[in-house]
């Protein structure tokens, strides 16, 4: 969907309602899709500068297809107010849920941060930075199926700020936001989402997690991995992630472990908590079918060449036998 019209939706449930935009579900009256409206507010809708920026991003929203990015379907304007059409979806924010009272695991919190990494590394490769990452705006289902919203809109709602306090004191305002992000919004996406695991791991349910004899525990682990993106961290620097791939490698390794740290590959996780097997695991195990098709395919392959070449073979050997019966003859 492109070139929307507010009028094009029945509006339904208010999801959420700020100063600068509210988020509502609606249905499309021709086809009675069931999406979400991100609608921001006339005096927001009004400055330029938050405008440009969401053209700029626009193109970059609609190359985000990833299982962990909420998919952008539209962008438009009513009257002068600009809105945002994605698909809905039924997950709830991280942020309700630790207000519910749902506690995780420290390996439930490094398959979220992985989910999490995946998402924002496609992002990065196409130029585009979150800008806002928080507890609101990452959506877990009951399986710890991660999805994430808001791509871009924090960072335009900061574009629209800076240059109204511009407007105030100097004049005219600058554009504030670029078409690709800068070295600074992948760090600032990176250190945020290290302070999301981080409180997540406050709150989480392991904290009397008793290691084995010489090991050190996971929850350690990852507290030493998030201690990294501190300011002022001690082991921070060159030692820390730069970017959302070694981010992403840094949590598996935790996960699956090495050496006197090592863990076992299956997840044991107690079945009242989840009956399903680590997302990270699953990617680092050969798959038994694709093993059993290789073999399939050699053995044939094999058999196929054995079959062409005897044929080659009967003729030679009936030439030869030709040749010394005429020589004989001679």
């Amino acid at each position: 969907m492109t070139d929307l019209d507010l009028n094009d939706f029945e509006i339904g449930r208010e999801l959420l309602s700020c100063p600068e935009r509210r988020v509502e579900t609606a249905t499309r009256r021709d086809t009675g899709e069931t999406i979400w409206l991100t609608v921001f507010s006339a005096e927001i809708s009004r400055i330029p500068e938050f405008r440009r920026a969401i053209k700029m991003d626009r193109t970059m929203l609609t190359m985000l297809q990833h299982q962990s990015i909420v998919k952008f379907l539209g962008y438009g304007e009513t009257a002068g107010v600009v809105f945002l059409a994605t698909e809905s979806c039924e997950f709830t924010p991280l942020s309700d849920q630790l207000t519910a009272g749902r506690r995780f695991t420290s390996e439930d919190i490094i398959e979220i941060g992985w989910q999490v990494c995946s998402a924002l590394q496609l992002a990065h490769n196409l130029g585009l930075a979150h800008g806002g990452l928080s507890a609101e705006c990452v959506l877990l289902s009951d399986k710890l199926q991660v999805t994430v919203i808001d791509f871009g809109v924090a960072r335009w709602l900061r574009a629209a700020a800076e240059a109204a306090d511009d407007s105030l004191n100097s004049g005219p305002a600058l554009i504030t936001i670029s078409a690709l992000a800068s070295r600074e919004d992948v760090e600032k996406d990176l250190r945020d989402l290290a302070g999301l695991l981080d409180r997540l791991l406050q709150a989480s349910h392991d904290d009397d997690e008793e290691p084995e004899s010489g090991k050190v525990t996971t929850r350690v682990m990852v507290e030493r991995l998030l201690t990294r993106f501190e300011p002022t961290g001690a082991s921070g620097g060159a030692q820390r992630p730069w970017s959302a791939r070694e981010f992403q490698g840094r949590l598996g390794e935790i996960l699956i472990g090495t050496g006197d740290d090592s863990m076992p590959l299956v997840d044991h996780r107690n079945a009242a908590t989840t009956s399903r097997r680590s997302i990270v695991v699953e990617l680092f195990e050969p798959h038994q079918a694709a093993l059993h098709s290789d073999a399939v395919t050699h053995a044939s392959a094999t058999f196929a060449w054995r079959r062409r070449i005897l044929p080659i073979a009967s003729v030679i050997v009936v030439l030869i036998v030709l040749w010394l019966l005429a020589g004989q003859l001679w």
